[in-house]
């Protein structure tokens, strides 16, 4: 006993009955009414999307009796020929077995002739992207000006294979995949006539694994048929076709967003004791996470998603509990874990880790949140944490003491001068006046600026610009400063980093002074106690010399360490390089092998 598969017993014989392709329908359809009907044809798209069919349907609706007409009558020798591919003046060429200039050849030479029977003679080649450079060459003549009886319909999988020339003289319609709600559509009309009852699950399913193709979507049914008989359940079907159920997948992208890494890994463990295939969950698991963006930032997403109403309600629950952009994330890690699986010679393993990964990923922390907390952190290590600084006016303050206090008698001694702020305002005061602390740095723009003092007695701020003193990187300079920051290093890495980033402003017996914008993460990191005790420890061991750091709030110019020694490298590679290339054996291996030099190493590069 013969069987007929579901894909061709259902094969669509009108353009009303072509599922998912209706600009095609439509166009062909007026182009016969309006009597436009070209002499070339190029069907392109995907498998399985109606391209063969709908060459059948177009040869059919000008040849049928009635016609040419848009819907073939389907009773007459012609439609019923054409049909079952019998019909003589309908000829179907495979290109694939057909793809010499011989072979073209022979076709043309029958192209001049009538047709037997029929109104047209009608040459269908599918897969015509086969056909070779100079059979595609002995077309041309004749797909220019065929004869008046004569359609070509070429019908291909793979249009960028199709010269220019030939695409230029040919009407091209382009296939599309189909929605997996149409299929879905089509599937269940296909059940009832066929008296097979199948839950949504199932139907869903079938029409997943179609991934657009209505054929296949029908070779799928006729397997997952014959093993449930005329009842179809999602779990059984999901079993056939050796992919996770809605429940499985579900679990497991609830674990991942959750955060629930152990529950991630036994869904794994339950889903590879079941014997599914493992990379092909890992896609279902990226669908999944699409969805789950989609349900979360569009208000009605059941357009946009393909899901049973029980699926799409699970993930409309799940997406609601979480962030739009976290489940991006999850989205985004998942696609590079896809890449990780499509290499990893034990799939299980690599899904595994990225789900162990995504599940305990950070959270995610708002920009603005990161940018309000670094300036209180700024406001309150560089300028807010001090003594409050006097108004513009000159006046003080009010305070209220917690204690009285008496006014000091005439005869006492003047106040110390770390108390010069609250007499006078910093611009009243000589400069032998202030104490240490605000006293501009030598080498500044302006030394005559006002300085406030801040927490630290190491610490000085300046209003105004600073500039580095021309000439202070010397050598020497540069080495005993380096050994400051290795000092420091010892004792924390990022401390002698913190120094190697500062701009030298000053470099003597006395004192050792390192500008920051006041502004900069550097500079918030200064009101550490820990960070001022050990530099000042390393620079009396190392120079005899005081310590101080210099915020600047009008603008910082000068080289820091790390651009010096960067300098330096550069300097040194390019030098390295232009010896490397002046070497004898170098040139005799570049003329001999035709090579050039990308990479050089310093002596003391690892």
């Amino acid at each position: 006993m013969s069987y007929l598969v579901l894909a061709r017993k259902w094969r669509p014989q009108t353009f009303e009955d072509l599922v998912g392709q209706e600009h095609v329908s439509r166009t062909l359809g007026n182009a016969i009414q309006q009597g436009r009907v070209a002499h070339a044809f190029l069907f392109t798209g995907v498998r399985g999307v109606g391209k063969t069919t709908s060459a059948r349907i177009l040869a059919k609706a000008l040849n049928c009796v009635n016609g040419p007409t848009a819907t073939p009558c389907l009773e007459c020798s012609p439609c019923k020929e054409i049909a079952a591919g019998v019909d003589v003046d309908v000829q179907e060429i495979d290109a694939a077995s057909h793809t010499g200039v011989d072979d073209v050849r022979r076709i043309q030479e029958s192209l001049p002739y009538r047709p037997a029977r029929d109104r047209f003679k009608i040459l269908i080649v599918d897969e015509v992207h086969m056909l070779s450079g100079n059979a595609w060459n002995a077309f041309l003549k004749t797909l220019e000006e065929p004869p008046p009886h004569v359609k070509f319909i070429f019908a291909t999988t793979e249009v960028h294979k199709v010269p220019i020339t030939i695409l230029s003289r040919c009407q091209r319609f382009d296939f599309k995949m189909i929605a997996a709600a149409r299929i879905a559509e089509r599937v269940r009309h296909i059940l009832s006539v066929e008296k097979i009852h199948a839950d949504e699950a199932a139907i869903q399913l079938v029409s997943r694994e179609a991934a657009g193709s209505m054929r296949d979507a029908l070779s799928i049914l006729d397997q997952v048929i014959a093993f449930g008989g005329d009842k179809l359940v999602g779990d059984e079907v999901a079993k056939v076709l050796g992919v996770a159920d809605r429940a499985a997948l579900h679990g497991l992208a609830s674990s991942i967003v959750e955060g629930r890494a152990a529950d991630a890994l036994r869904q794994i463990e339950r889903l590879a004791a079941g014997g599914f295939d493992l990379v092909h969950v890992a896609r279902d698991l990226l669908r999944r996470c699409r969805d789950l963006v989609v349900a979360r930032v569009v208000p009605d997403p059941e357009p946009l998603l393909d899901l049973a109403d029980a699926e799409l309600a699970d993930v409309k629950a799940l997406a609601a509990a979480a962030e739009p952009d976290d489940l991006a994330r999850i989205f985004q890690g998942m696609s590079r874990a896809m890449d990780e699986l499509a290499k990893a010679q034990n799939p299980r393993h690599a899904l595994e880790m990225a789900a162990v990964r995504l599940a305990r990923r950070p959270p995610l922390i708002p920009v603005d949140s990161l940018l309000e907390r670094l300036s209180e952190l700024e406001r309150k290590l560089g300028g807010g944490g001090g003594a409050p600084r006097p108004p513009t006016g000159g006046q003080r303050p009010p305070t209220t003491p917690t204690t009285p206090q008496r006014p000091p008698p005439a005869s006492a001694a003047p106040p110390p001068v770390a108390s010069a702020p609250q007499q006078m305002p910093p611009q009243q005061m000589a400069p032998q006046q202030m104490p240490p602390q605000q006293m501009a740095p030598r080498g500044a723009a302006s030394a005559a600026r006002a300085i406030a003092p801040d927490a630290s007695s190491i610490v000085a701020t300046v209003v105004g610009p600073v500039v580095q003193p021309d000439g202070i990187l010397t050598p020497s300079v540069v080495e005993r400063v380096r050994a400051v920051a290795a000092r420091l290093r010892q004792e924390r890495a990022t401390w002698g980093s913190l120094l190697e980033h500062g701009v030298i402003v000053r470099c003597d017996g006395e004192a050792l002074e390192i500008a920051y914008e006041k502004r900069s993460f550097l500079a918030a990191q200064l009101g550490d106690p820990q960070i001022g005790d050990a530099f000042t420890r390393a620079t009396k061991n190392e120079l005899g010399a005081a310590a101080r750091f210099v915020l600047c709030e009008g603008g910082l110019s000068g080289r820091t360490l790390a651009q010096l020694s960067s300098e330096q490298r550069s300097q040194a590679m390019d030098a390295a390089r232009r010896e490397a290339i002046a070497h004898p054996a170098v040139q005799d291996a570049i003329s001999i092998f035709k090579a050039e030099v990308r990479n050089v190493k310093l002596p003391n590069d690892d």
